[in-house]
């Protein structure tokens, strides 16, 4: 293995990237982490993680979405087991998120200083290197993937890839006995998307070891099909695995796009909206309100279509000089990494976060360029250009470090992102729907319904947006108007479980139990691992039992075998029932007493006491049982309910 010898300077930037981030450590689970994480029963056992490798679904409760990442999954289990609470607390998983992030950084620059010496040997390529490091790790458009806790499957595929690369090139023995592509299968196991390492690979070979530029290639086509040739080992295993991948994927999953034309058809203006915030990310947003382009004609399109064209001859161009070629490699590469997403349509347009894989060959082709200025910038006669050049720089990572602590507080909080998003992308219904609910939890019933109603005029077939309007109109004393919005969100897509789970606690608060238990059923044949599910069949299953064996006109009296904290919470839920509530809390408490941080017992107290209208001391339970459990559905509904009480 060739020593590649670190530096300070790296450590400063490595260090700079901590301070950068130091404010996201905290921040909230987002957007997909509900179903993936937050809900997801499965990754609460690392006995569960050999089923991760055989089970799909075991990766997410949302059935288009279990897709095979065995290897993620298994990140996150490992990310609860480490938190030591009893529900998923975010700062864990944020620090395994930085963690690779930090060594994507220390890889790519053994990466970038390869690249560099293979255009021109320059004492100066390592600081080139670092550079471009720090540009990395503090740049702006980065900071949506590292907010983003399930989206390490973006940071691990990527930083597997690169990982590949370096053991290809600094050693010898990865080379002869295949050992880099170790790396590549860890990736496929992480993200489909690191298949995408044998066409990178392979560009590599033509180009830099078979030194055959792009406008070679036809002309050279008996070297570039010996060159597949000799490379049958890594594209054969890497096929064969990635395959395997897709056959374990859930029938169930699904990219969620509409027509493909139209998708693909769009793809050349969301690259060059990619490019554009490469060099200027300020328009950055979790869920852009982008769709799809209808028309050939259109501007975007023939816009979209020429730029890729530019970046396609540049490619061309560059790749023909051994001191450019790097720069052709980090271009091809960008457009490479975004194939995956350009030519299979997914449910949105474009993402922010998609970027992280491909903004690496802009960052080679960047750092490529800025080699190529060295010697204008090192001339003596004019020393000065060096130091505008260095003030540059640091002036520019200090911006994107500035930027980056502003995104990580707009990720700070559902409320504080999904509220940007109506901002920055107010044609998008599920952010509208996101930020309501974030509303909803505080209790500002009001705003969130107008929310929901925003959504459903935006995109009148999505379901969750009713699901919420439901829940709305519960907590408003209007069943018959919750329950209609309940049946419209399953009768426009029943196979969200979520929607059952909701609807059948609904129906648990309105006595109708055994009509809660089917939809219950119906849920968990979607989603056997779905934690509000199996939490609202738990407290269906008890209400049931309380409803069967209680009197309406007699109070229960505590018997004399109640030993456990269940039995304390059966004796605390009868007494609720039949209105003695300063009972219900006692019984509750002593449950506590057996079980500190019983998240149901403090859902019971805070009932209660908004019952005996002591708004105060509900919130305060609802808080505290929140500590312990932050999805308990119940708990967030009844402060809810604390908070809309408190304010009339």
């Amino acid at each position: 293995m060739k020593r590649i010898y670190p530096c300070f300077p790296l450590i400063i930037v490595l260090f700079a990237a901590i301070l950068t981030y130091a404010n996201h450590f905290h921040n909230s689970f987002h957007f997909d982490d509900s179903h993936t994480i937050e809900n997801n029963l499965s990754i609460r056992r690392l006995q569960n993680i050999p089923s991760f490798f055989t089970d799909a679904t075991t990766m997410s409760t949302l059935p288009s979405n279990q897709s095979y990442r065995p290897l993620l999954t298994t990140s996150t289990a490992i990310d609860f087991y480490l938190g030591g609470k009893p529900s998923p607390d975010p700062y864990m998983f944020h620090i395994t998120n930085f963690i690779l992030f930090s060594l994507i950084g220390i890889l790519l620059y053994a990466f970038l200083i390869f690249f560099l010496n293979q255009a021109q040997q320059h004492a100066l390529n390592k600081w080139v290197a670092v550079i471009t490091t720090g540009w990395f790790l503090l740049h702006a458009a980065n900071a949506e993937t590292v907010n983003y806790i399930i989206a390490r499957s973006d940071i691990m595929s990527t930083l597997f890839i690169i990982a590949a690369f370096i053991c290809y090139v600094y050693s010898a023995i990865c080379r002869k006995y295949y050992l880099y592509l170790v790396p590549v299968l860890l990736g496929l196991l992480s993200k489909e998307q690191a298949v995408m390492f044998i066409p990178l690979f392979l560009l590599y070979k033509l180009l830099f070891e078979q030194n055959l530029p792009v406008n070679s290639w036809w002309k050279g086509r008996k070297q570039v099909i010996n060159v597949v040739f000799k490379n049958l080992v890594p594209v054969t295993v890497t096929v064969i695995v990635f395959l395997f991948v897709r056959h374990m994927t859930s029938s169930t999953w699904t990219p969620g796009g509409a027509n493909k034309w139209q998708y693909i058809l769009t793809q050349p203006f969301v690259i060059f909206h990619y490019c554009y915030n490469f060099l200027f990310p300020v328009n950055l947003v979790a869920d852009t309100d982008w769709t799809v382009i209808n028309s050939y004609s259109d501007d975007r399109v023939i816009a979209g279509t020429l730029f890729v064209l530019v970046l396609v001859m540049l490619i061309i161009k560059t790749s023909v000089k051994t001191t450019t070629r790097p720069i052709a490699f980090g271009i091809a590469w960008f457009l490479l990494a975004l194939a995956p997403t350009s030519l299979l349509p997914f449910a949105e347009v474009l993402n922010d976060h998609r970027t992280f894989f491909p903004y690496i060959g802009l960052f080679l082709a960047c750092a490529a360029l800025a080699q190529q200025t060295l010697p204008a910038l090192m001339q003596t006669q004019y020393p000065a250009r060096k130091w505008v050049a260095l003030a540059a720089c640091m002036l520019a990572l200090t911006l994107h470090a500035f930027a980056t602590r502003e995104r990580n507080k707009v990720w700070a909080t559902e409320e504080s992102l999904w509220k940007e998003n109506t901002v920055k992308a107010p044609g998008n219904g599920r952010g509208w729907m996101n930020y309501g609910v974030a509303l909803m939890s505080k209790g500002d019933f009001h705003t969130a319904e107008y929310c929901f109603i925003k959504t459903t005029q935006l995109w009148p077939y999505y379901s969750r947006a009713y699901t919420n309007l439901g829940i709305v109109k519960q907590y408003s004393n209007a069943p018959a108007e919750a329950e209609a919005y309940f049946k419209k969100a399953i009768s426009l897509d029943n196979r969200v479980p979520s929607t059952y789970g909701l609807y059948a606690r609904f129906l648990t608060m309105q006595g109708r139990f055994s009509d809660a238990d089917v939809l219950i059923s119906q849920g968990l044949a979607l989603s056997p691992h779905d934690e509000v599910l199996l939490k609202t069949k738990e407290a269906n299953t008890a209400a049931l039992v309380q409803s069967t064996h209680t009197s309406a006109n007699k109070a229960p009296a505590q018997p004399a075998h109640a030993k456990t904290p269940e039995d304390y919470i059966n004796i605390s839920l009868k007494a609720y029932n039949n209105g003695n509530y300063l009972q219900c809390i006692e019984a509750a408490q002593e449950a506590l007493k057996l079980h500190p941080g019983y998240d149901i017992a403090y859902n019971n107290i805070c009932a209660a006491y908004n019952r005996l209208k002591q708004y105060d001391k509900a919130i305060e339970a609802a808080n505290q049982g929140l500590r312990f459990n932050n999805n308990n559905i119940y708990l967030k509904g009844n402060l809810a309910e604390a908070y809309k009480l408190k304010n009339q």
